[in-house]
């Protein structure tokens, strides 16, 4: 596998197509031809500064997939296309294609011929193809880490990076050295699964998280629902114990309201006909009422008794009226004449009190009219004192004289009514004595009266006495229809259904006419379920309420549970998986790293002497301190799932490490640290002969740059790569040392492929072909080529 040629269009200063063929290596040192574009396998590319060489080799490394813009010396994506001059118009488009010759099958592609491209648009649309199939970077990636070369490996030397390797710390070293022991594919792999397993490991902390979420949920639901199928079951048995109490309820009332209508019929029966009895006596008595009754005639004769007592109360009313008329008549004719009245003391004491006041008022002013009032009213005053007190004094007058008898108008009267009085006493006795005389009359007809009312009494007696016989019965027809409706409203209330009595035959109560003892089973039977159906209500309260809905989200969750754990499995036997997949590639690794590390260290033992003329250079493998990792030893998973409730083999897995470095670094981190090597970087020692120096950072610039080109052509010996691809790498050596580079060159060139940019005339020499890149006044570069083997053809004709 070679590189044929790269073709580029709109990249940086190339901005009209350009392509760069480049000779098939051969097998051997001599440099036959095989049929290629050229028989050798050095090509040069060689150019005035700023003519845009390095271009080159910064679109092999841009169509390898660089994605560091810095890298590419340009500081956005549209750096890369081409800007565009005073004399051309800038570019829309940069498009760079990699042709690789694969005849050896070295890449896992059915093509001879593979055909890597990239194409960026200047509005930031980008692809990658291969083979003018689309595809992603991380293909691309995989696909040169597998033909074990790339953007960033020792493949590609750019300008002013030679000691790049030499001057890196020992940890990027180490990342170095990944691509140049031919494990970069393995690493990208293992990187691989390292993202998935990461990812994995996410998912099932996420799936862990919602399991811890979902089961207490699931738990709570779990014990309702196994309360809703215990109510249910309760329910079930209530509801028979309830079909067996209220039925036998109802079948035996119906059974007693049965047998009690004939016996209420009969006996509503004759109570109608004591009745009958009853209305023909009461129907004689009131035709015996019709005649003019006792009570008629002895009410006429009392009330002209009455009529006749009350003439006598009047007339001895007015009798006496008449002699307390004439006893004050008598009285009257001793008595004196009146005194003053008090009415006249009183108004003549408010006038002797209002000219005080008069009197008072005028003093208090002080004039001489007001004095001559005052003395006025001081006369005024005098004379009504004087006056009252004389009225006072001699308060009677002389009486009115009166005759000598009581006035004999009254006399007549009194006499009068008298007489009247005696009368009336006379026709009083004639009316008290016809009221006697009624009473003896009517005591004959008694006799017959009282015989119809004993008869009456009678038969209304025992017609009461059956009536309330009847009325008893009805009371407890009454009763058991009303207890019937209770039950039927109860069990509407509680069973909703009353359709199923009218089938319903309780086994236990056949009959109600089975005797004593059989009702006394049947009661007592009743007691029994009555007892059992409180008992199951009971147990419905003590279960509580429980929603209908709940089953259902039962069953959702409980699928969502088991859906959550079986992922959960999956992604562990998954990590367990990856894990063993990531031992196995860290196992490769660490044999392939190791036995290319080990020749890698020789080479450069090797080429550091042949490029020094002497001295000694190596390397030294940094690793981790044991007893550091046995400190961070994470638990075991028995442990950690034991806490989850699981079962797990003992032992230490990368997912163990990430429960404990969790907090302090990031899972992707620890696991990349878990190799199986525990390298954590690469330290490099070279002494140049005749010199003691302890650091490479004390070596001069020429210095680094041979132990740099060194350690390059050390790898190369020991895992060439397809092509190599070195720019200005010997731009710090002096003739000598470029002589010792072009020789090595030279030894290295029947291994891999070279495309040398380069000043150096010693390197020239060693080319098969020569690139010249010039560049015009419109900033377009462009190219010169010549074949160094047609050339000393056309020298030696």
């Amino acid at each position: 596998m070679f590189l044929q040629k790269i073709e580029i269009q709109g990249f940086k200063s190339f901005a009209q197509k350009t392509t760069l063929e480049f000779p098939r290596p051969s097998s051997g040192p001599a440099l036959v031809s095989a049929g290629g574009n050229g028989s050798g396998s050095i090509a040069c590319i060689v150019g005035p500064n700023g003519a845009g060489k390095s271009n080159v080799v910064d679109a092999i490394r841009w169509v390898l997939g660089e994605q560091s813009l810095k890298s590419l010396r340009g500081r956005k994506s549209q750096d890369v296309i081409f800007s565009g001059s005073e004399k051309r118009n800038q570019l829309g488009l940069a498009s760079v294609a990699l042709y690789i010759n694969n005849e050896d099958g070295t890449l896992p592609l059915d093509y001879e011929e593979v055909v890597i491209s990239r194409k960026l648009y200047r509005n930031g649309e980008s692809d990658y193809r291969i083979n003018k199939s689309a595809v992603r970077l991380q293909d691309v990636l995989m696909l040169v880490a597998q033909g074990n070369f790339g953007q960033k490996s020792y493949s590609i030397i750019s300008q002013g990076s030679i000691d790049r390797v030499i001057m890196a710390s020992p940890a990027d070293r180490k990342d170095y050295f990944d691509e140049a022991v031919g494990v970069k594919q393995f690493q990208l792999k293992r990187d691989s699964s390292l993202n998935k397993l990461e990812s994995a490991w996410n998912n099932l902390r996420q799936v862990d998280a919602l399991l811890t979420e979902i089961k207490p949920r699931l738990g709570s639901l779990t014990r309702q629902v196994k309360r809703l199928e215990r109510r249910e079951q309760v329910e079930a048995e209530l509801r028979a114990a309830q079909h067996q109490h209220y039925g036998s309820q109802h079948h035996q009332l119906r059974l007693k309201i049965d047998e009690l209508k004939p016996r209420l019929s009969a006996q509503e029966a004759e109570l109608r006909r004591r009745r009958d009895a009853v209305e023909t006596l009461q129907r004689q008595f009131a035709a015996l009422e019709k005649e003019e009754s006792r009570s008629s005639a002895f009410s006429s004769l009392q009330q002209h008794y009455q009529k006749i007592f009350d003439e006598k109360n009047k007339r001895r009313e007015a009798q006496l009226l008449l002699q307390n008329k004439i006893e004050l008549a008598k009285q009257r004719r001793s008595e004196r004449t009146v005194p003053l009245p008090l009415s006249d003391i009183l108004r003549k004491l408010k006038e002797i009190d209002r000219l005080e006041a008069t009197l008072r008022a005028h003093l208090d002013t002080g004039d001489a009219a007001a004095i001559a009032k005052a003395q006025a009213d001081v006369q005024q005053l005098f004379g009504l004192l004087r006056q009252l007190i004389g009225q006072l004094e001699n308060p009677c007058t002389p009486a009115t004289p009166q005759s000598g008898a009581v006035d004999p108008a009254l006399l007549k009267e009194l006499k009068a009514v008298e007489t009247e009085l005696a009368a009336t006493d006379k026709r009083l006795e004639q009316a008290r004595q016809a009221i006697e005389q009624f009473n003896q009359q009517e005591e004959k007809k008694k006799s017959k009266f009282f015989a119809l009312q004993r008869d009456i009494t009678k038969q209304q007696s025992g017609f009461h006495q059956f009536s309330q016989t009847v009325s008893e019965l009805r009371v407890e027809m009454a009763r058991l229809e009303t207890r019937q409706q209770d039950v039927v409203r109860e069990i509407q209330a509680e069973l909703g259904d009353t359709g199923w009595l009218k089938t319903y035959t309780p086994a236990a109560v056949q009959s109600i006419q089975g005797g004593t003892e059989h009702r006394r089973g049947a009661a007592g039977e009743t007691g029994e379920v009555s007892a059992e159906i409180s008992r199951l209500k009971r147990q419905l309260d003590l279960i509580g309420g429980v929603d209908p809905e709940v089953a259902g989200e039962y069953a959702k969750v409980k699928e969502r549970h088991d859906f959550l754990d079986e992922q959960a499995e999956d992604l562990r036997v998954s990590i367990k998986s990856l894990e063993k997949v990531i031992n196995d590639l860290d196992d490769n690794i660490q044999v392939q790293f190791d036995t290319a590390f080990h020749r890698i260290n020789q080479e450069f033992s090797k080429f550091f002497k042949v490029l020094f003329g002497g001295g000694k250079a190596g390397m030294v493998l940094i690793k981790e301190d044991p007893s550091a990792l046995a400190a961070a030893k994470p638990p075991t998973e028995a442990g950690t799932d034991a806490e989850a409730g699981t079962e797990e083999a003992p032992g230490v897995s990368i997912l163990d490490q990430l429960a404990v470095e969790e907090e302090r670094i990031s899972p992707k981190r620890m696991l990349k640290k878990r190799t199986g090597k525990v390298i954590t970087g690469i330290d490099i020692s070279a002494t140049p002969p005749g010199k003691k120096v302890s650091s490479i950072t004390m070596l001069s610039g020429g210095e680094r740059s041979l132990t740099s080109i060194a350690l390059i052509c050390a790898i190369i010996a020991n895992n060439p790569s397809p092509f190599v691809i070195l720019d200005e790498v010997d731009a710090a050596l002096d003739e000598a040392n470029s002589q010792r580079f072009s020789k090595i060159l030279e030894e290295l060139a029947h291994r891999t492929q070279f495309i040398v940019i380069t000043h150096n005339r010693a390197t020239m020499q060693r080319s098969d072909i020569l690139y010249g890149i010039t560049m015009g006044d419109d900033g377009v570069s462009r190219l010169l080529s010549l074949k160094l083997e047609e050339a000393m053809k056309v020298v030696r004709q």
